[in-house]
């Protein structure tokens, strides 16, 4: 190892640890606030009902590759420890209280750490059976460690420590864990926060309207209301959007209906009655998420077929047939100017026969790519078949769609395409350009104009931009179109 490199090493180190420290000073403030949330809204003399701390941690360890270290895991721990003792613990209880809740975090993400991406993100229908199996695992531990806590701090028994830990941690696990996985991550830009347009808050509504139900019929069959309204949410929202509302709807029920359905001496951490309770609240939470885990797996293979089906599969713009069935209702719109493009490009055989398909095929890639970037979203870009491509320019005039087609010929002409082994191949495109008439003609039509201001541009050299006219001659050929040329 040379001097050099270990200064670079060193220099990449130190570049990279404001950014480590960052998020791990964020992991723990996140932590310490949530801890004070489940403390600040326990019941008087019993623990948290309310504590999605141990949820939350697993979460960030799941989801951020920085806290997955030893300073992450001693910046948790410190965030317990403050949480307890700002709130008026003393040192040996924090100390214990904190270890079991480490103690189940380490347990269950000793379950998720080993699962694919995809089951520990919600987007695999084996998600759900994991997210149980992980849950449990880490509540197994939590109420193995109330086993030795419960008789020590609370002078109650053990047999309750472990129930009342257990289902306390599952119900949690069960409401927060999967809103942490399934949030969309806000720096990156393929994933958005997709939120219901106005005509599909039909299941929100249905939702708080079973809340309501349920808190002025009320009756031991009260937490089941909520049932069909949140399956009706996992099938028609995005994982994310349901675990939000399951979550909220879950500590609605843990906190609201206990307290007002619940007799007063039945709800005391050893009581049967509120275990049994905050399991059935667990299993109540499980149910829409497999429902949104399901529904968001069948709407992705629709998407899937869907793309298949309009896209090309080798430039991913859109293929014949997407692109004349868009490029009708563009034209067809009629009010405002369109212009159709047609390139093909030069001499494409020749690139195939002396270089091999597969550079062909790069080729093809590069050229669609460089044309994309000359293009507005608005715009429709498609691959008619072999080397042959058409754009159909909206709300454009025939001299902007000239001068639009001569960049596209710069950005294709300009620069070389390099490949693999480091040689470079120079290409060229022709290109046609005709202007859609707003009172007459059709998609066809026009794809004729602009195939025959193409060919005069192969036939007048290639490499350039011809332009159809509309004034017809005598006798209309292919050949004999009257077209206005540049080599700009």
């Amino acid at each position: 190892m040379t001097k050099a490199w270990q200064d670079k090493n060193k220099q990449n180190n130190m570049r990279f640890l404001p950014h480590n420290v960052s998020v791990i000073l964020l992991f723990c403030i996140v932590i310490f606030i949530s801890c004070l949330v489940g403390i600040l809204t326990r019941p008087v003399g019993l623990l948290a009902t309310f504590w999605p701390a141990n949820a939350i941690m697993l979460g960030m360890l799941l989801r951020i590759s920085h806290a997955r270290t030893l300073a992450g895991w001693i910046a948790a721990f410190c965030a317990y420890l403050a949480a307890d003792l700002v709130t008026g613990a003393s040192l040996t209880k924090a100390i214990i209280l904190d270890g079991i809740n480490l103690a189940s975090v380490t347990a269950a993400y000793a379950v998720f750490s080993r699962l694919p991406a995809r089951v520990i993100g919600l987007q695999h229908p084996a998600s759900v059976p994991f997210l149980l199996l992980g849950s449990i695992t880490g509540s197994l531990a939590g109420g193995i460690g109330g086993v030795f806590a419960n008789p020590l701090l609370f002078g109650a028994s053990a047999r309750s420590g472990l129930q009342f830990w257990f289902v306390t941690e599952l119900a949690n696990y069960l409401a927060v864990l999967p809103l942490i996985l399934s949030a969309p991550n806000p720096f990156s830009r393929q994933s958005a926060w997709h939120w219901p347009s106005p005509l599909q808050w039909g299941p929100f509504a249905a939702l708080c309207l079973s809340c309501l139900a349920g808190t002025r019929i009320g009756g031991a069959g009260a937490i089941v209301f909520i049932v069909p309204a949140l399956l009706w949410c996992g099938l028609s929202y995005s994982v994310f959007l349901t675990a939000v509302l399951t979550a909220a709807s879950s500590y609605w029920a843990l906190s609201q209906l206990v307290a007002l359905y619940l007799p007063g001496g039945s709800q005391g951490s050893a009581s049967f009655d509120l275990i049994s309770y905050r399991l059935g609240v667990s299993f109540v939470a499980l149910s829409p998420i497999m429902q949104a885990v399901t529904s968001s797996g069948r709407r992705s293979t629709i998407d899937h077929f869907k793309d298949a089906a309009n896209r090309d599969s080798l430039t991913r713009i859109a293929n014949r047939g997407a692109f004349l069935d868009r490029a009708r209702i563009l034209v067809s719109s009629g009010a405002v100017p369109s212009v159709m493009v047609m390139m093909d490009i030069d001499h494409f055989k020749r690139i195939n026969d002396n270089y091999g398909h597969v550079v062909g095929d790069m080729v093809l890639v590069e050229f669609s790519r460089r044309v994309s970037g000359c293009l507005r979203d608005c715009d429709l870009f498609g691959r008619l078949g072999g080397e042959e491509f058409a754009i159909v320019i909206p709300e454009c005039t025939l001299r902007q769609g000239h001068m639009i087609a001569e960049r596209i010929r710069r950005a294709i002409g300009n620069e070389e395409l390099t490949l693999a082994d480091g040689r470079s191949i120079k290409v060229t495109a022709s290109i046609g350009v005709a202007l859609a008439d707003l009172d007459q003609g059709s998609v066809t039509q026009l794809l004729e104009k602009a195939d025959a201001a193409l060919y005069a541009a192969k036939r007048n050299g290639r490499d350039r931009v011809e332009v159809f006219s509309r004034m017809p001659p005598a006798q209309p050929s292919r050949s004999a179109f009257h077209v206005h040329g540049s080599d700009a």
